[in-house]
């Protein structure tokens, strides 16, 4: 069965929102007990999707506890809801074919949980683990917020033999008042990633 784009595009989004459930829903430690987590300290590795990263020191993860899936891990940042770092890995079922369409993805993600247009403001090519990346930045365009939410996002692919291969990405979402305190992190994840044999 062919899928057309538009199903494509709802089927990624159904994926990315149970992730961010999984990842994000409701990990706050002041609204959720970190014994329903599993805290993540110094190199975080994952057999699943075939990668390690040592989290920035003095830097504190959280991630889901078996049996729910192991994708990566979040780290919030302050007390605003709002401020995270995550790492996520996922397997590339619908598809995306270039960095263009993880792009088109992510500004529409974005646009909803702003409520208005988003614009790419920064994209650079670059690496991650040897593998070929993009770093794009995400504001909204409208200038009547007061201190609007910036999204960053470091993504890559990696081809598996006769699978539809794992996507990667970093993201930090944040507020503009300390994105550039905390961009940093990123690149200090980036600096570590370390990619594993493919699981047979």
């Amino acid at each position: 069965m062919i899928l057309s784009q538009s199903q494509r595009m709802l089927g990624r989004i159904l994926t990315t929102a149970a992730i961010t459930l999984l990842l994000f829903g409701s990990v706050h430690p002041r609204v959720q007990e970190t014994s329903d987590y599993l805290v993540v300290k110094d190199r975080y590795s994952n057999y699943d999707y075939a990668y390690s990263v040592r989290l920035p020191k003095g830097v504190t993860a959280l991630r889901s506890r078996p049996p729910f899936p192991n994708h990566g891990f979040v780290i919030q940042l302050s007390d605003h809801p709002k401020a995270n770092l995550s790492v996520n890995a996922s397997y590339n079922a619908i598809e995306w074919s270039s960095f263009d369409d993880a792009i088109s993805f992510h500004k529409d993600s974005f646009k909803h949980d702003v409520g208005g247009e988003v614009t790419v403001v920064n994209q650079v090519p670059t690496t991650l683990g040897g593998l070929k990346a993009i770093r794009f930045t995400l504001r909204p365009e409208t200038r009547a917020l007061n201190d609007p939410e910036v999204r960053e996002v470091l993504l890559a692919f990696r081809r598996a033999a006769g699978e539809v291969g794992i996507v990667y990405e970093i993201t930090l979402s944040n507020l503009s008042s300390r994105y550039h305190r905390d961009k940093h992190l990123i690149a200090d994840l980036q600096r570590t990633w370390r990619l594993k044999p493919l699981p047979k």
